[in-house]
């Protein structure tokens, strides 16, 4: 009977080398499309406990350790698809993309010219604006004196970006050219670019999609009403918006890159209604399970693209419904000292052990923020 099951089910892959809580997600929707899931991860990670994984392949929890742990698995076993979910695994695997273990892995071949986008905003924006994607207007930095001449080719105020920066923590808006000294120092790291980008007054939020063979099936758009951490972050709540000019860039990014796989395009809507494009994320990002609530079916994407009959499905119109996010918009609330009940609407009740590891995550720190304020002294509890 096992091995019935194992034949009519596509065995795919979730992959995640660091302590992230949001590839956890991912495996229902996998189980939705009908798949077999298997997940390589450290064993106390989120996704090591996650009830809807059909096996778990315990990995070290170092990136080198975890990426030889991958090779070692993908040479001894075939996946319908293999889903990367973390960025510094991304960046790893992205250096190595050429190497034969890797065909077919990554949501971009290796050899393609766009391969090296994977994980670097830099060649996202140079390859995007040379492609004509309406990306605003950047430069690639390699010195202050670089950075500085950006600043005055581009104008204040701009953003200043680490190519391989994630979830927010490498970006800085720097004003006036003033400032610029101070986000070089922050960001700055050796053998690294940087990227200097004309800023854009208007909304930000993103689009997640699903593509099969450089073909866009499934999609869903959304502001972020709520960041954490940051203003720049990753979204803690988010409202669904109906974009026209989506579908067409969705289009046209599978064509240049023969995109396969989940991934999601950061963009800022300005106020003529204009779309800038700011940033590629080739990966599975954290709201792919909210997609019901934006009439949105990613389960469906996943299997007719596995059983090689995809279909494309636009997303109806969305509600104003504003979503909070969990765990995002209950540490959002925590750090800035407010009530977000609405999270409660997101938490995995049907996913008791993953709950389980957010509780004792919420504890853990809690107990460090009382520990630093308690070494700060008493007055600080004002």
């Amino acid at each position: 009977m096992a091995e019935a099951r194992t034949r009519n089910r596509a065995q795919v892959l979730v992959a995640c080398a660091s302590e992230w809580s949001s590839p956890a997600r991912l495996p229902p929707v996998l189980r939705q499309a009908g798949c077999e899931v298997t997940v390589l991860t450290a064993p106390r990670h989120p996704l090591g406990v996650t009830r809807y994984s059909d096996e778990r392949v315990d990995a070290p929890a170092t990136l080198d350790g975890y990426v030889d742990a991958l090779e070692a698995l993908l040479r001894r076993r075939r996946f319908a698809q293999v889903f990367v979910t973390d960025d510094p695994l991304l960046s790893a695997l992205c250096d190595r993309r050429l190497e034969p273990w890797l065909a077919g892995v990554l949501p971009i071949a290796g050899p393609h010219a766009w391969g090296r986008a994977l994980a670097s905003k830099a060649d996202f924006c140079t390859l995007g604006a040379a492609a004509g994607l309406p990306i605003p207007a950047s430069r690639v930095c390699r010195s202050f004196d670089e950075a500085s001449a950006a600043g005055q080719a581009l104008g204040y105020p701009l953003m200043l970006k680490q190519s391989h920066g994630f979830a927010g923590l490498g970006v800085r808006l720097v004003e006036k050219e003033g400032e610029l000294a101070a986000a070089w120092q922050a960001l700055a790291m050796p053998g690294e670019v940087l990227v200097a980008q004309r800023f854009v007054s208007g909304a930000i939020g993103n689009t997640v999609f699903y593509c099969h063979r450089g073909a866009p099936t499934a999609w869903m758009s959304a502001f972020k009403v709520r960041t954490w951490p940051g203003p720049f972050g990753p979204s803690s709540a988010r409202r669904f918006a109906a974009l026209p000019t989506v579908a067409p860039l969705l289009a046209r990014l599978g064509e240049l890159t023969g995109y396969h796989g989940f991934g999601a395009l950061d963009w800022v809507l300005d106020e003529a209604g204009e779309l800038h494009l700011i940033e590629l994320n080739a990966r599975p990002v954290p709201t792919i399970h909210m997609a019901p609530l934006a009439g949105v079916d990613f389960a469906a994407a996943i299997r007719e693209s596995l059983d090689g009959t995809p279909v494309m499905r636009p997303p109806p119109p969305p509600s104003d419904a504003v979503h909070p996010m969990f765990p995002e918009d209950v540490l959002r609330a925590a750090s800035e000292k407010t009530i977000s009940f609405g999270a409660v609407r997101d938490v995995p009740w049907s996913d008791p052990a993953l709950v389980l590891y957010h509780l004792r995550n919420f504890y853990r720190l809690a107990r460090l923020q009382a520990a630093q304020l308690g070494s700060s002294g008493g007055d600080q509890m004002q």
